[in-house]
């Protein structure tokens, strides 16, 4: 019986790659990333780039929505970024071997044009990076050849892209924008895990993730028309720095302006690629970059949400960078309820607590918990990453959770619930500890109800 069945898996498997390779390179497909080659020595990941499918079902749709609207009502306007991949969004380079593996340019760029057209749809402001991106010169290259990250042209045109959907948003109609300008620097080198990967598979070096830096700063305290920003396509030539440029400060230039935070994965957190700086440019605003590398889809975002920075001083705009191959659907709803609890009004309500065996503790009489209760378990002060939570019903009944924060997101020290996937009509008790010690100012605390969730 397993002979004619790995016969046939022999027959259905993609062709070794028979073009020209540049670089002596063999079985990349078979590479831990598999990856294939394609023109001018340009790798494509075959599950992550060439996948004709990235879902965002109704379901992730729509709690990306009602976060979008639960930040506005306390003033913040969500601005949803998919990065596209390489081959929707540079398929110009692609071998014809990307056949074999059923890729197809017209199915790709309809997947992307479905995510950003359904999230806009629902209210949730979704730039169009793949047709900014397509825009290009046909033999500039908005990733590097041999990682899958933007290059710096890339990350230019995605910001342009962002900062003309921001300065169409309502919100903006009170903004004064600030001007920045961009400017050439030194070339440098990044790592690469993909091209290390990739190296082993081929004879001849590989082309380093290098690129010509940029650096943006604040050109004058004068006034900037859309029109200027936005007049070319490309940056305009270099000028030399002027006494009155100021370097881009991340963390923020003053209350009395608008103030963008954006967040997101290595795509924002590289810095040879200057995404927020030009994100800045075109923005006309501040960039302050909270980005993390190997934070996946949530670890920026959580670890901006769940903040103190965040609850006392919440930006005009948020950016939410994520490439589009990162589903939110991966982990499930809580996630997501998590996020969206962090970033309603504060959560204030206190409750009468002690502390038992190194845990806070809250009684409730029985009823006075609905599923639409939402708690934050604040341990205090920066570094605990764990919160173990424990309810307990009326007839001694316990259900124990576990809210954990890995070790690439900030330990912020705060923990927020929705209670619904864990609720018990006799609920009468909440418990929390943490990994780190009690301090006097560890709260367990309840959400105000917010808006649609009131029965």
């Amino acid at each position: 019986m397993m002979r004619p069945i790995f016969a046939l898996c022999v027959l259905m498997a993609p062709a070794a790659h028979a073009g020209p390779t540049q670089f002596g390179c063999a079985s990349t497909q078979f590479a831990a990333s598999a990856s294939i080659e394609g023109k001018d020595g340009v790798f494509y990941r075959v599950q992550s780039d060439l996948r004709l499918q990235h879902p965002m079902d109704d379901i992730a749709v729509a709690q990306l929505a009602r976060l979008a609207r639960v930040l506005e009502e306390q003033g913040t306007t969500l601005i949803y970024v998919n990065v596209p991949t390489k081959g929707q969004a540079m398929p110009q380079f692609l071998p014809p071997e990307a056949a074999a593996y059923g890729y197809d340019p017209a199915v790709m760029q309809a997947n992307y044009k479905d995510v950003t057209d359904r999230l806009n749809a629902a209210g949730v402001p979704a730039p169009d990076l793949m047709t900014a991106m397509l825009a290009a010169e046909p033999d500039e290259k908005v990733f590097f050849q041999a990682d899958f990250h933007w290059t710096p042209d890339g990350a230019r045109l995605a910001a342009k892209a962002i900062g003309e959907m921001i300065r169409g948003l309502p919100a903006y109609a009170d903004v004064t924008p600030v001007e920045f300008t961009s400017q050439e620097a030194a070339p440098e080198v990044a790592f690469s895990g993909l091209r290390r990967e990739l190296q082993t598979y081929c004879k001849e070096t590989l082309p380093q993730v290098q690129a010509t830096t940029w650096v943006t700063t604040r050109a004058t305290d004068g006034e900037l028309s859309a029109a200027d920003i936005f007049a070319d396509a490309a940056p305009a030539e270099p000028a030399e720095a002027t006494a009155e440029g100021e370097p881009l400060d991340i963390f923020g230039s003053g209350s009395d302006e608008a103030s963008l935070v954006l967040v997101g994965t290595s795509f924002s957190d590289s810095g040879i690629n200057n995404f927020a700086g030009f994100l800045s440019e075109y923005a006309g605003i501040e960039v302050v970059n909270y980005a993390i590398t190997g934070g996946n889809q949530f670890g920026s975002m959580t670890s901006y949400l769940t903040s103190r920075e965040f609850a006392e001083d919440r930006p005009t705009f948020l950016v939410w960078e994520n490439p589009i191959y990162n589903s939110l659907a991966q982990f499930g709803p809580v996630p997501m309820d998590e996020l969206i609890v962090a970033a309603g009004p504060t959560c204030d309500i206190a409750t009468e607590t002690t502390v038992e065996d190194s845990a806070l503790t809250a009684s409730f009489p029985p009823g006075q918990l609905k599923p639409e209760t939402a708690f934050l378990f604040d341990q205090g002060g920066e570094g605990a990453r764990i919160a173990d939570v424990t309810f307990e019903t009326k007839a001694g009944i316990r259900r124990f959770v576990r809210i954990e924060r890995s070790d690439r997101l900030r330990a912020t020290g705060r923990f927020f619930l929705k209670l619904e996937p864990y609720w018990h009509p006799d609920l009468v008790k909440v418990a929390v500890s943490f990994d780190r010690p009690l301090t006097d100012t560890s709260a367990l605390t309840l959400c105000p109800i917010q808006k649609g969730d009131a029965s």
